[in-house]
């Protein structure tokens, strides 16, 4: 199954990002190293030259993938070519030891993390178990990220969303209101995808601690890593605490691992058991694991990639803000999202025409408005160039 933020209207050509990964695993390690003491007529073999970086195709800017156009760590470059031979087997040991490093990373134990190839099963599994075979309900927000939702509908259990609030973010109140004796989970994504914005961490505080006493409560945090404040918005502790609550993480966002499929999950011992079992289903990407242990070990990546993330959307919001457009305010994540004025479709098709590939699809209720995330260099000039063509009052 395709990720969704992958689907589009019409077969994708390939891009530049996924090009550029394909190619990292080629790269050479350098020349081999002179004998010592040859003798000079002795024929000495040239050193082998490092391998070309893959070209980049500029046919067409991704823009609504949500992957990281800065890429992974070269710690974790370097650690994936170290351990490549090791692909052969099965990565329960690494595996073991990336759950001790998130653990002690995060405060809680082993036992309470759960690993994934990508957050997405983790999402899908969730849902599936709160679904409780269609006897199952759902309380969640309207355009929020589709995995546990899309989950629980097709296990038919109820799926209850409550509408945004005049701002365009989550309304914590109006989902509070929802919980009944028949609800079985409740989530909410923060920052949210595809609007960006976020909830105030002290209200969600208060709202997981009282959702949870009815059933689990999922923060889904992938995108966490890249708001202006992390440490004021991570809510790790409650699971610190003791409390029924679920953290989802990813390694696909800020840490630039999208195509390497890890992620993984905190909560209470039973049910990070459960959710392992669900999730694992014969074992995780021993590539990712690898790369994720390195990148957690890399303590200048985050605060490096932040800055960047942070001067792409805000550039993206001064160009949809200066088209006039509706927009979702004060984003958090590596994303904007506004109105375009026409079906999302139809904007797709226009912005397709000109170089860009935005989302294709659009969520219920929202139907023309769209989410474009922060590209490379080149991507965002084709990408503003295009909005203020086919935006163009």
């Amino acid at each position: 199954m395709r990720h969704p933020d992958t689907i589009t209207e019409a077969p994708a050509p390939e891009t530049s990002r996924r090009a550029l990964l394909r190619g990292l695993g080629l790269a050479s390690v350098g020349a081999a190293a002179l004998a010592a003491g040859c003798s000079k007529g002795e024929a000495v073999a040239a050193p082998t030259p490092a391998a070309a970086a893959p070209a980049v195709d500029k046919s067409m800017a991704i823009m609504g993938a949500n992957e990281s156009p800065f890429g992974p760590s070269k710690k974790a470059i370097a650690a994936m070519i170290e351990k490549a031979s090791l692909t052969a087997r099965y990565a329960d040991g690494e595996g073991e030891e990336l759950k001790a490093q998130i653990a002690a990373m995060e405060g809680v134990t082993p036992e309470q993390v759960f690993l994934a190839n990508g957050s997405t099963p983790i999402l899908a599994a969730f849902g599936e178990i709160i679904s409780m075979k269609g006897k199952g309900q759902l309380v969640t927000s309207e355009a929020t990220y589709e995995g546990v939702p899309r989950s629980v509908k097709e296990y038919g259990a109820e799926l209850i969303t409550t509408p945004l609030t005049a701002d365009y973010a989550i309304d914590l109140d109006a989902m509070a209101a929802k919980i009944s004796k028949k609800t079985t989970a409740t989530y909410v994504c923060n920052p949210n995808n595809p609007t960006g914005n976020m909830v105030d961490p002290v209200k969600l505080r208060v709202f997981a601690i009282e959702a949870a006493k009815t059933a689990p409560c999922f923060i889904d945090e992938a995108y966490l890593h890249l708001c202006d404040d992390y440490n004021a918005n991570v809510m790790t502790s409650l699971v610190r605490e003791g409390h029924n609550v679920v953290i989802g993480r990813t390694f696909s966002k800020i840490y630039g691992m999208a195509g390497q499929r890890l992620g993984y999950g905190i909560a209470q011992p039973e049910l990070a058991k459960q959710m392992a079992m669900a999730t694992r289903m014969g074992g995780v990407n021993h590539a990712g694991i690898i790369a994720a242990m390195a990148s957690l070990s890399d303590a200048e990546f985050v605060p490096m990639m932040q800055p960047k993330f942070k001067a792409g959307r805000e550039k993206l919001f001064a160009v949809a803000k200066g088209l006039g457009r509706k927009i979702a305010a004060n984003p958090q994540a590596s994303f904007v999202f506004f109105e375009v004025g026409m079906p999302n479709t139809v904007f797709a098709e226009k912005m397709a025409a000109e170089g860009v590939r935005v989302v294709g699809r659009a969520w219920p209720g929202y139907e023309n408005w769209t989410r474009i995330c922060v590209g490379d260099d080149w991507e965002m000039e084709r990408c503003e160039a295009a909005l203020k063509k086919v935006l163009a009052v």
